[in-house]
């Protein structure tokens, strides 16, 4: 009779309880059969769309007593050094089998490369904390951080294209990165709560915004404006993108869409009149 290892049954267990956090939340989850180090490929899913970032996971199943502390994670390094040079996010989850509760961790970026290409071969510790629980809000935040990665890393690519073309001399395709770029930040403004799917503000942006320049310095009005508009973007991002913050090139191309289409130049009119109001009343008083 064929003997199954004990070890085989736990790393079982854990792969199966790890893809179900995933699919709870209406992510697709394919399980990996050919194993180059990873146990599960996550296709997420943003209110029944699927989205193009992906997020690649490996799984460590133990059955050993996790309450005093953690046991450590040993990955060879040239398995990080790929992971690193990925565009795709990579988590390492360890899984308690007996408790049914988990951990995890981001490897991607926490160890030097040339440090791993020397290594080769060689094992490296990951150590894991129980701050990164593995549950349901880990899930939607790892989930959001792959979205907004995915969609920095084609903008600076698209950015990236634009200035050459620009560069050549290339009207059409000048045309096609500038629609490449103002697609994917109406996408997000959509997705992170900005912007409604009918084109307008939602309320939520809309009372953030009212907050931020009215806590700005109206005596330069572009550049209050300005300011006003990425406190807002950045505090609705992280309202309503589990936590997570935005990178400077990805704030800056929301911002570069949002601005005009708010302060309009009826809505910067009312301000000046406002500010010169304002001006003349403290005027007044003194």
């Amino acid at each position: 009779m064929t003997h199954r290892p004990k070890q085989h049954q736990i790393a079982s267990l854990a792969v199966a309880a790890v893809r179900r956090q995933w699919n709870l939340q209406g992510h697709a989850v394919d399980e990996i059969r050919e194993d180059y180090g990873e146990d599960l490929l996550v296709q997420t899913c943003f209110e029944g769309r699927m989205d193009p970032a992906r997020i690649w996971v490996q799984v460590k199943g133990t059955a050993k007593d996790c309450t005093t502390r953690l046991p450590s994670v040993q990955i060879q390094a040239r398995q990080i050094l790929r992971w690193a040079r990925t565009a795709d996010l990579v988590v390492v989850v360890l899984w308690d089998t007996m408790k049914d509760q988990g951990w995890y961790a981001l490897p991607q970026d926490e160890f030097d490369h040339v440090e791993l290409s020397e290594r080769g071969a060689k094992s490296i510790r990951l150590n894991l904390s129980r701050d990164l629980a593995f549950n349901p809000e880990a899930v939607a935040s790892l989930a959001w951080a792959a979205r907004i990665e995915h969609a920095n890393r084609s903008v600076v690519y698209a950015r990236a294209l634009l200035a050459e073309a620009l560069e050549m001399g290339q009207p059409s395709a000048v045309h096609y990165q500038k629609g490449v770029l103002a697609s994917l930040a109406f996408d997000l403004s959509i997705a992170t709560g900005i912007i409604e799917p009918g084109a307008r503000f939602t309320q939520e942006f809309v009372n953030t915004m009212k907050d931020s320049i009215l806590a700005s310095d109206p005596s330069d009005l572009e550049r209050a404006t300005h300011e006003s508009t990425i406190m807002a973007v950045f505090a609705t991002i992280q309202e309503n993108c589990s936590v997570n913050g935005i990178p400077l090139a990805l704030a800056k191309e929301l911002c570069g869409v949002v601005h005009p289409l708010f302060f309009t130049a009826d809505m910067m009119q009312m301000l000046e009149s406002a500010r010169t109001g304002r001006k003349e009343v403290e005027s007044g008083d003194s």
